[in-house]
């Protein structure tokens, strides 16, 4: 009678955990498939709010967070006045640190760890500029060193090169083979399911165009 009880709480216990997980991937996969074609502020701020609640409700997965300091850099970077933006850049800053807690050593978090900062330097380069450049550098680094082939670590290096000065270490000609590698690396990801990060293959694409439309054409 005993071990009929208890498999029967095995049984129950293992149907919740299966339910909660299968409530979980749903919510998760609604937001992330509308993440992948928004690009208004309002729906930003909508989808921002949603991965709120599904962190709330599941606080001890790091997605949902990394989700929320996503759209928090979008939203901020939609912004036209510069003490608006550190506040959207502070807070994506507070919740991709609270995902590392979650998920120490994640390359895609130190994407983003990475990308958060570069967009600080964007509201005052003359004064954040050398600083947090090589903030945003260290952290990118982190997140290639943590796992290669990770398309958005490379774009994400690309698209520095591509706005740093030639006489920082930047610049266009180092930009484009980074950026190319990245496309690559892009086409050759696989993704475990719809809800891991997979962004950033048409921004890079975009700004690999953008580049060979400023180099001169060689014959």
């Amino acid at each position: 009678m005993k071990k009929s009880i208890l498999l029967l709480m095995l049984v129950s216990l293992s149907a919740l955990t299966f339910g909660q997980d299968a409530k979980y991937m749903a919510a998760m996969e609604k937001l992330v498939g509308a993440l992948d074609t928004t690009t208004e502020e309002a729906g930003m701020v909508k989808l921002n709010n949603g991965f709120e609640r599904i962190a709330g409700a599941n606080p001890k997965e790091w997605l949902p967070l990394y989700y929320q300091s996503y759209c928090n850099i979008m939203i901020g970077m939609r912004q036209a006045d510069n003490m608006k933006k550190d506040e959207y850049y502070d807070k994506a800053e507070s919740l991709i640190n609270k995902a590392d807690s979650l998920s120490p050593d994640n390359s895609e978090i130190y994407v983003v760890k990475s990308f958060v900062t570069s967009m600080k330097i964007s509201v005052d380069p003359a004064t954040r500029g050398q600083k947090l450049g090589m903030q945003s550098a260290a952290l990118n680094g982190k997140a290639i060193q943590l796992n290669p082939e990770n398309p958005r670590a490379v774009f994400l290096r690309g698209s520095g090169l591509m706005y740093t000065p030639a006489q920082w270490g930047g610049g266009i000609d180092k930009a484009i083979p980074v950026l190319e590698d990245a496309l690559v690396k892009f086409k050759s990801a696989k993704y475990e399911n719809k809800i891991v990060p997979h962004w950033g293959e048409e921004t890079a694409k975009q700004m690999l165009d953008q580049c060979h439309k400023q180099t001169p054409e060689t014959k």
